[in-house]
């Protein structure tokens, strides 16, 4: 009995050594820019369990790497059918986002937003599609939204003067951009307003 004990559990070892050497070997190709060795990797650690949620992020990771755009949100979308989580939303988002399809995403972000209201990368990433798709009044409000919670991020702020201006909100423009020049006197959207704003 003990002799079968240790031979299950010499099993059971080798194949986590073989897992945990499989996935360094992703990670390591991975740094290198091996992205479809990496891929490789993971792909056979998917065969081996393939309802680890994981694998499956890594999976839609690598291929959003190689471009596979396409395939990254169907990895995406596959990984949500086994987990449901923010990381694969969020990559859903970046897909949707390199594919242009800004009006699906800014629907996602909306809907993500209700049960997670304060996660800046959502309103950063809708701000950004919002920009893209040139509706600027939407991506003041995302702008808006990220500095009332994060009032000192600078950055965010002078995005918000930008998409203000270009949404004909001159008024608030001007007010943002005025908090901007006290506590960022060195931002670049400074020097793009100043003139035009007073």
């Amino acid at each position: 009995m003990r002799k079968w004990l240790i031979i299950i559990l010499i099993i059971l070892w080798g194949n986590i050594y073989a897992q945990s050497a499989e996935m360094a070997e992703s990670y390591l190709q991975e740094s290198k820019g091996n992205y479809e060795l990496a891929l490789q990797s993971m792909q056979k650690l998917k065969v081996k369990e393939p309802s680890d949620a994981f694998y499956q992020v890594r999976i839609a990771w690598l291929e959003y790497l190689l471009g596979r755009y396409d395939a990254s949100l169907a990895s995406y979308q596959a990984a949500l059918q086994l987990k449901e989580h923010l990381d694969a939303q969020i990559g859903v988002i970046n897909c949707l986002l390199a594919l242009g399809r800004y009006p699906e995403l800014l629907g996602k972000v909306d809907t993500l937003l209700v049960v997670h209201p304060e996660n800046q990368i959502l309103m950063a990433k809708g701000a950004y599609a919002a920009y893209l798709a040139k509706d600027y009044r939407k991506a003041a409000e995302y702008y808006r939204m990220i500095t009332d919670i994060s009032p000192w991020d600078m950055e965010s702020r002078g995005y918000l003067v930008n998409n203000l201006f270009l949404a004909g909100e001159e008024s608030e423009a001007l007010m943002q951009l005025r908090l901007l020049m006290k506590y960022c006197p060195h931002s670049s959207i400074i020097e793009l307003y100043n003139d035009r704003l007073k």
